[in-house]
């Protein structure tokens, strides 16, 4: 099967999730300056610990298929992971968080399964699920980061240094031809065009599941239908 046709796909097919993310209430309220600043210290707390957990299932990834032509994609992931926990250190500072308190932050359930998940696939999955998954999720992820940036600089006063963690990601450059690659030569090696589809099907999923965790750790309330 051809690659960017599979993504294609799975992007049509993503993109009712992909909706509820882009207006999810949690970004919207930050964004708009409508809650208290403490509001963000869920997002940096789980933040920290997603981050790190992430960072041992790339080390994971890049162990298993650093030799092939997927290495240098996943290397390049693991150093923006690397940079992006140096920098949520400044974030949470700017929000009244010591690096002790991000470290003792007790994520939920719903707001850690996202880093659980790419646990999972880092030990089971392939690279050509793994990039799907990210090229597909990625963008969504940075757009939502993007917006609570341009929130937190023009309603609470946050210089570019203390937004650098979400400015890493909502300006990372296209994805799409390095991936295709990857994508291809797994699914010409005998991955299944299905379970590539599911790996970004539940990647987007547990995006999802992140936002509406925050949203109910915190004081923010949920539009009301209609």
């Amino acid at each position: 099967m051809d690659a960017r046709r599979l993504v294609d796909e799975i992007r049509t097919d993503l993109r009712p999730v992909e909706e509820e993310i882009a207006n999810h209430a949690f970004p919207r309220a930050i964004e708009s300056g409508s809650v208290p600043i403490e509001a963000l210290r869920a997002f940096a707390g789980h933040q920290r610990h997603i981050v790190a957990s992430d960072l041992r299932s790339i080390a994971l990834l890049v162990h298993r298929y650093g030799h092939t032509s997927a290495g240098p994609f996943l290397i390049g992931v693991q150093e923006g992971e690397r940079t992006a926990q140096d920098r949520l250190v400044v974030l949470a500072r700017r929000v009244g968080m010591s690096e002790t308190e991000l470290e003792s932050y007790e994520v939920s359930a719903g707001g850690f399964a996202y880093g659980a998940f790419m646990a999972w696939q880092a030990l089971y999955g392939s690279a050509a699920e793994f990039v799907a998954g990210i090229l597909v999720n990625f963008p969504v992820w940075g757009s939502s980061c993007g917006r609570l940036s341009r929130g937190l600089q023009e309603h609470y006063g946050f210089d570019p240094r203390e937004t650098a963690f979400l400015d890493g990601f909502a300006g990372m450059p296209p994805l799409d031809e390095p991936a295709l690659s990857i994508i291809q030569e797994g699914l010409d090696e005998g991955v299944r065009a299905a379970d590539v589809h599911r790996a970004a099907r539940l990647f987007q999923a547990y995006e999802k599941m992140f936002w509406d965790a925050l949203l109910e750790e915190t004081t923010i309330s949920p539009p009301r239908p209609g």
